[in-house]
């Protein structure tokens, strides 16, 4: 059974991503045209080497990050890390994923539930997720309460001019 636990000096480690599965095929994208989002045809794999694997997991593993691990046995299978700085009444859902062969079996479900809980425990009122564009990562967010932010945070959306400005409500 894979369990869900705050990243720690016992759990995770630089090297904890390094058999980490990323590959993503995305094949339609959402792209704002006319003010309307609409799904094009786009096809690329994500993918990462053992270099920004390693980059990420130092990321995720300094004090600026809040960070929930998905372990199977001691084995890291996915992640959500949130930014410990509150942005006005945002959490920031800065990453999340899970490895391509534990997909579809409610782990990405259970990581964004722990991540609402440490928002509302933060006294944010939503997270704030610039989302990846892809069919597919839209459709998670949009599962698990999450809409388009009608008024986005500048500096995020110009970093990411290609990913979906989205909220999710954190009340209880």
């Amino acid at each position: 059974m894979v369990k869900i636990e705050l990243l720690s000096d016992t759990n995770f480690c630089i090297t904890s991503l390094d058999l980490y599965n990323r590959k993503q095929d995305v094949n339609k994208v959402y792209r704002r045209t006319d003010g309307e989002y609409t799904l094009v045809e786009c096809r690329y794999t994500e993918d990462w080497d053992i270099n920004k694997k390693r980059s990420v997991a130092k990321q995720i593993s300094s004090d600026k990050y809040i960070t929930y691990v998905a372990l199977d046995n001691d084995k890291v299978v996915g992640f959500i890390g949130l930014l410990r700085q509150l942005n006005g009444p945002y959490m920031i859902l800065d990453m999340m994923q899970v490895s391509s062969e534990y997909r579809g079996q409610g782990i990405g479900r259970r990581l964004f539930e722990a991540g609402k809980n440490e928002a509302r425990k933060n006294g944010a009122e939503a997270l704030y997720i610039s989302a990846c564009s892809s069919q597919e990562t839209i459709a998670f967010y949009r599962a698990m309460g999450s809409d388009l932010a009608s008024d986005p945070i500048k500096e995020i959306a110009e970093q990411e001019p290609f990913d979906l400005q989205m909220i999710c409500p954190v009340k209880a």
